[in-house]
């Protein structure tokens, strides 16, 4: 596997874990994985060991360090390195685009008749490619990564909606659909529900309403804050906890708007919360809301129903239909009234909220496991190579 980013550096949102988790799974069915990643980490460095190899999980991963321009994650180190072993391993995955681990992954590995996967990770939706330089990504798609795409063996896709929305058109694409997953055991259905607050004093007997996620611009944060002061309205005491990483100095964006919209006492921001802090906030809280304008697949989204909770999501989340079809939770467009309109019907009736948690955490155990994911994508990586040793 090849990504420009990977665990601990959560900062980069879902996919860092989901990776690492797939990785882990395919260890456990007895493939042999390695991860060249770099130590990028947001402005910082992970501390991490660079150049050698380091076991995690039974994944062996190797870091090696980023250089400028940073956003790029440009790393001649991954690069030299791959050039001198790529030929040792019978398939590559690469993941992301747009950055400069994959456009050397996919071209040492043509170039050495190695196959490959290439996980866009969302970045092939035409709304991601329209939000901040459209121009450029345009440009880069078709100058840069059309060719890594056409020679891949396939294209994986984390959803069928993700599938459905890349631009495809007069591209020799081809798709293969394998989603993320959780390990069930790690999302009792038991939980304190009262442990949140006492954390966190200024939630006590407030209906909570949880965000999270990175504080990005591509989460809907501002379509979010707009439906804030309706939902006030409505019902005083509820209350918005925007739990994640702050994204490229967001955070004081978002402040503004809140107190432009005169509703900054009814947020708290926890900061990133992980492993058992993170089941904790899904434990306290009365609703989850996705208001993004992108995503991909939604760990954060699956991850909140296996806790059974309710979710609002917008109709930009690549699983809504699917999450809609299950009586899961409630799909709206991004605007912030309707966003609203969903909140404050679901905190005012909590027997339906109970009712749609329940078939969220019904619907991720018959959908949404890594141990279907990982044996879906065994089949996958197999035909792959079997293909490959045919044409030879």
């Amino acid at each position: 596997m090849v990504n420009p980013c990977y665990i601990p550096a959560y900062r980069y949102g879902g996919p860092v874990k989901s990776i690492h988790e797939m990785g882990r799974k395919l260890v456990a069915q007895g493939f042999d994985v390695t991860v060249f990643t770099t130590n990028a980490d947001g402005l910082q460095n992970l501390d991490v060991p660079l150049g050698v190899e380091v076991l995690i999980d039974g994944v062996k991963v190797h870091y090696f360090p980023v250089e400028w321009p940073r956003n790029y994650f440009r790393c001649p180190t991954l690069a030299h390195a791959l050039q001198q072993r790529v030929s040792e391993f019978d398939i590559v995955h690469i993941n992301w685009l747009y950055v400069y681990s994959t456009l050397i992954a996919a071209r040492a590995c043509h170039s050495q008749g190695v196959p490959y996967l290439l996980a866009p990770r969302g970045m092939l939706d035409p709304n991601a490619i329209a939000l901040h330089g459209a121009l450029k990504k345009k440009l880069y798609l078709t100058l840069v990564e059309r060719s890594h795409l056409h020679n891949a063996a396939a294209v994986h896709f984390t959803s069928i909606g993700e599938r459905d929305q890349a631009i495809r058109s007069g591209w020799r694409i081809r798709p293969v659909v394998v989603p993320n997953g959780v390990d069930l055991w790690e999302y009792p259905l038991t939980q304190n529900s009262e442990l949140f607050p006492l954390l966190h004093p200024n939630l006590f007997g407030k209906r909570i309403i949880l965000f999270l996620g990175r504080i990005n611009y591509i989460k809907g944060l501002n379509l979010l804050v707009k439906a804030l002061p309706i939902i006030v309205r409505s019902i005083p005491d509820a209350h918005l906890v925007l739990a994640g990483p702050d994204d490229t100095g967001y955070v004081a964006e978002v402040e503004k708007w809140l107190i432009e919209e005169n509703v900054l006492e009814n947020v708290t921001f926890t900061g990133m919360l992980l492993h058992q802090d993170k089941l904790t906030a899904f434990a306290g809280a009365d609703v989850f809301v996705a208001p993004s304008y992108l995503e991909s697949f939604g760990m954060a989204i699956v991850e909140a129903m296996a806790c059974s909770l309710p979710v609002v999501i917008t109709d930009r989340v690549n699983i809504c239909r699917e999450i809609e079809q299950a009586g899961a939770g409630v799909v709206v467009p991004c605007d912030p009234v309707r966003i609203a309109e969903a909140l404050v019907g679901l905190l005012k009736d909590p027997a339906r909220s109970r009712e749609m948690g329940r078939k969220g955490r019904r619907f991720v155990e018959q959908t949404f496991t890594w141990d279907a994911a990982a044996h879906l994508m065994s089949e996958v990586y197999q035909d792959i190579v079997l293909i490959g040793k045919g044409r030879k």
